[in-house]
C-alpha cells in the first residue's frame, strides 16, 4: 500500500471528505426524495371543497426493477433531506476516486 504522500493532493482531498463522511455517526439513505399530492377522497374535506390537496414526502428507490417508496413523516422530513444528501455526496466522491483511478492507469500505459 502507498503511503499518503505518495497520493495526489486532489486524491487525497477527497478520501479525507469520504472519510470524515463515513465516520460521522449520521445514516445514508439511498433513494429519491419525491413530494406527491393527493385528494383523499373525503367530500367533506378541504381537498374536495377547495382543491387544497394534501402533500407528503416519499423516499423512492428501484430494486429489482420494482420501485418501493416509502413515507416520510413531516417531522423527519428535514432529517431524511440530510440523509439522502449525504448518500449523494459520498455517491459523488467515490466517482470521483473511480475517475482519478481510470487516469492512473491511463498515464500507466504512456
Amino acid at each position: 500500500m502507498k503511503p499518503r504522500t505518495q497520493l495526489s493532493v486532489e486524491e487525497r482531498t477527497v478520501r479525507s471528505r469520504l472519510r470524515l463522511l463515513l465516520a460521522d455517526a449520521q445514516p445514508f439513505v439511498h433513494g429519491s426524495l419525491i413530494a406527491m399530492a393527493r385528494v383523499c377522497g373525503n367530500p367533506n374535506c378541504r381537498c374536495a371543497r377547495e382543491g387544497a390537496k394534501h402533500r407528503s414526502l416519499y423516499v423512492g428507490r428501484t430494486r429489482q426493477r420494482k420501485t418501493c417508496m416509502r413515507y416520510v413523516p413531516k417531522a423527519r422530513e428535514a432529517q431524511v433531506r440530510a440523509w439522502v444528501d449525504r448518500y449523494d455526496q459520498a455517491r459523488e466522491l467515490l466517482d470521483k476516486l473511480g475517475e482519478l483511478g481510470l487516469e492512473k492507469l491511463r498515464h500507466a500505459d504512456e
